[in-house]
């Protein structure tokens, strides 16, 4: 039993930090990007990708607590976060390259979303 609890744990780990960014491919177009909400509220948090950026197009963390912070990396496309809080509003922010690009306030309960697009070079 302890050895199956532990297992999945680290599969969980695992799954979690490798969707957070570390599959995302490019050569510039660092991004990071945060919801935030009511403190101890949770988010359902999509990412979608350029379906070209070599990562899965679309991917969502369910029930993320907030303030939640993740990156990526893409070449160039449009990337997208979308949240939907628990309860409350959410906002959420993309920074690339070290420049804000979007930031964005949901009413309370309903989906936020922010984009930002990344020119290739």
């Amino acid at each position: 039993m302890k050895r199956v609890l532990a297992g999945v744990l680290i599969g969980a780990t695992v799954l979690l930090s490798s969707g957070c960014g570390s599959l995302d491919r490019g050569e510039h177009g660092e991004i990071s990007y945060e919801v935030t909400g009511e403190a101890g509220t949770t988010a359902d948090i999509t990412r979608v990708l350029p379906v070209d950026a070599g990562g899965t197009p679309s991917v969502t963390f369910p029930a993320q607590k907030l303030p939640a912070s993740m990156h990526a990396s893409i070449a160039e496309g449009t990337f997208e976060v979308h949240a939907v809080p628990a309860k409350g509003a959410a906002g959420c922010r993309i920074v690339v390259d070290g420049e804000e690009a979007d930031k964005q306030t949901g009413a309370p309960g309903k989906e936020v979303i922010c984009r930002a697009t990344v020119k290739a070079r």
